[in-house]
């Protein structure tokens, strides 16, 4: 049986403020429909202009942070990267994390977490 083509929109997300306080819509999640996949998930990130997400860990997950627009600063161990469109970072599991939004814009950003994304598997610092 052919499954069904699953499509999102960016607007008709969702967003709710995230233990780190990032405002985040999750985009695909295996445990929310049907996918053909099940070991990661897509979440839409925001940051707001000059606002930041806590420190906090994933303690089994990766996570990829994908740049859509803005820019700013992820710290990972206490170590900086420079986020800007078209950039990926990966974090590793149990690493310390926040990001920086240093600019006037929003930082827009996709974060796919392998495995898929779990609250109970965040923890704040």
């Amino acid at each position: 049986m052919e499954q069904d083509i699953v499509v999102k929109d960016a607007g008709e997300l969702e967003h709710f403020i995230a233990g780190d306080l990032c405002s985040l819509a999750e985009v695909f999640h295996p445990k929310n429909e049907e996918l053909p996949f099940c070991g990661f998930s897509i979440s839409h990130a925001e940051i707001l202009p000059h606002g930041s997400t806590i420190p906090h860990k994933l303690v089994k997950s990766s996570e990829v942070y994908w740049i859509l627009e803005g820019s700013g600063k992820l710290f990972i161990n206490g170590r900086a990267a420079d986020l800007k469109k078209g950039r990926a970072v990966v974090v590793p599991p149990s690493a310390v994390q926040y990001a920086v939004n240093d600019s006037d814009q929003k930082l827009e950003f996709l974060c796919i977490v392998s495995p898929p994304w779990d609250k109970s598997d965040e923890e704040i610092i």
